[in-house]
């Protein structure tokens, strides 16, 4: 199959509405627990949308699971980055507004609003 773990998600109107992660047990079989810790993580990370923060696994870990490593024992969570993009697409509310100008043009507006629990 040439894949160790993937993310199938599906989306409707930019929204993902589901998501199924597989882990291939044909690799992963004899795999230590780290590299299927990361693995895991690394797909369940697609599932909530997040993309690779890296896809050099030659070149030094950047401590998450969305980077690609061959050496994953550093790469075990979804590190701060990737816990503030999360933060960013699910807890940051979006304020859309859409108006026609005189000549046709469609402008679309949208404000980011700070989260209630936020320090001013």
């Amino acid at each position: 199959t040439g894949w160790v773990g993937i993310n199938e998600n599906s989306i409707m109107r930019g929204v993902i509405v589901s998501s199924v992660s597989k882990m291939n047990e044909y690799y992963l079989r004899n795999a230590n627990d780290d590299h299927k810790q990361f693995t895991m993580c690394h797909e369940l990370g697609h599932g909530y949308g997040l993309p690779h923060t890296d896809e050099n696994p030659y070149n030094k870990n950047l401590n998450n699971c969305l980077d690609y490593t061959d050496d994953p024992d550093e790469n075990l969570d979804p590190g701060e980055v990737n816990m503030i993009k999360l933060r960013n697409m699910y807890l940051t509310r979006r304020l859309r507004s859409r108006r026609v100008e005189s000549d046709g043009t469609i402008v679309e507006t949208t404000e980011i609003l700070a989260n209630e629990n936020d320090e001013q």
